[in-house]
């Protein structure tokens, strides 16, 4: 699992840096990218993360905890919710809507 949070992190930041100007020089949506990592963690695809395959996967290496990643504190993270994280973190032309 640690390869797959490389490799999405390396996307990730290509995918980032276009998306600040509103593209992506890569060829890949930043958002995407999102649920292609959200995805790949969610163990038993039942569209939610839940501490144990949010850390397994590595995500915290994002600098954003479980605990700060389930935003409703309904003990698993969404999809939704990990959008929003990410939008935040990544404001398109520095705005920051959360």
């Amino acid at each position: 699992m640690r390869v797959l949070t490389y490799l999405a992190m390396a996307l990730l930041a290509s995918a980032t840096t276009a998306h600040a100007g509103g593209g992506c020089a890569s060829g890949y949506d930043p958002v995407d990218v999102v649920h292609h990592i959200f995805n790949a963690a969610d163990q038993d695809q039942d569209g939610t993360l839940t501490q144990l395959e949010y850390e397994d996967a590595g995500l915290q290496v994002y600098g954003v905890t479980f605990e700060q990643s389930d935003l409703d504190a309904d003990g698993v993270t969404s999809i939704e919710e990990y959008i929003l994280l990410y939008e935040y973190h990544h404001p398109v032309d520095g705005e920051t809507e959360v």
